[in-house]
């Protein structure tokens, strides 16, 4: 399943690089249509006076060139455009020369053009910013993740039945050594129970938990649950500082993540029940403070709950 969870993490990754560049993009667009409308509005003001200046250009051709009545009565109340040819009192001066308000009159209209050619490639500019573009990268890059996380919804009903099976062939717990006292491991309450596990807390951890994992301080007392023989007491893996007791007829109890230092007895000692054998940490493939505490049936690993709660001992 390491594979199938890799894959989801990157197909996750290169969704959201997708959404963000898609963010960028419209980001981009809503910049560009903002320009473009401003083109828009210089352009629209340069025609009007490229308009006017034609009627002006217009009304001194065809009149005497000795009054601007002609050109009142063109522009009627538009006057106020005759601002940018600077204002009526020069257009009465120069009415008379067609020839000048003809250069006037072409010379806005090539502003206009120019003004609105500016708009169209500002608009231009606006649908070419890759919104469709990106859009479409988000789009594949959903389904690719959909695909990944199906693959593995598989992959983690394929483990669930597999640990079924597992557990139906575990050794039974026939009540062994149920007549000689137990003692509770450790005081807390439970955060991980035995049995498949398809969201691994760390990397390097087992799908399948064989343990319960019991939440305590750091430091706080681990008790031997019964009498037994100590077999091993070290580091190991990512169960990190261990122990591990062989109580007899087949059953044995196992303790994780014993903080550094933590390990208060050795191999080849005599435990009894309740003694103090170490203290809870957080080694190992550990995400904190807890005791991992395991029972194991001719070297299997069964369910420390049950059997613990058989023998009058609640876990967790």
């Amino acid at each position: 399943m390491l594979a199938a969870r890799t894959t989801i993490d990157r197909a996750t990754s290169t969704l959201r690089k997708a959404e963000s560049s898609l963010a960028d993009a419209k980001s981009t667009r809503e910049v560009a249509r903002s320009l473009a409308r401003r083109a828009d509005t210089t352009a629209t003001a340069l025609r009007a006076e490229a308009d006017a200046a034609g009627r002006a250009y217009f009304a001194a051709a065809q009149g005497d060139g000795s009054t601007v009545s002609s050109l009142d009565a063109v522009f009627g109340s538009g006057k106020d455009l005759l601002a940018g040819l600077a204002g009526m009192d020069r257009v009465s001066k120069i009415a008379g020369d067609a020839k000048s308000l003809e250069k006037i009159a072409a010379a806005r209209d090539e502003e206009a053009d120019e003004a609105e050619a500016n708009a169209e490639e500002a608009w231009a500019a606006a649908d070419e910013t890759g919104v469709d573009e990106r859009e479409g990268e988000v789009a594949d890059a959903e389904l690719v993740l959909a695909d990944a996380k199906d693959s593995l919804d598989g992959l983690q009903a394929m483990a669930a039945a597999q640990s079924v099976a597992l557990i139906n062939t575990l050794p039974a717990d026939s009540g062994q050594l149920s007549e000689q006292g137990w003692s509770q491991p450790v005081a807390g309450r439970m955060t991980d129970g035995y049995g498949p596990r398809p969201n691994k807390p760390v990397a390097g951890v087992n799908e399948f938990h064989r343990g319960t994992d019991v939440a305590a301080s750091c430091n706080s007392p681990v008790y031997a649950a019964t009498g037994g023989v100590v077999v091993e007491a070290r580091a190991n893996g990512s169960y990190g500082n261990w122990i591990l007791v062989d109580h007899g007829a087949g059953v044995a109890t196992g303790y994780a993540h014993l903080v550094n230092g933590g390990i208060l007895v050795n191999a080849g000692d005599t435990v009894t029940a309740g003694q103090l054998i170490g203290m809870v940490g957080s080694t190992g493939a550990s995400t904190g403070c807890h005791l991992h505490f395991e029972v194991r049936l001719d070297g299997v690993a069964v369910d420390a709950r049950p059997f613990m709660a058989a023998r009058g001992i609640l876990v967790g």
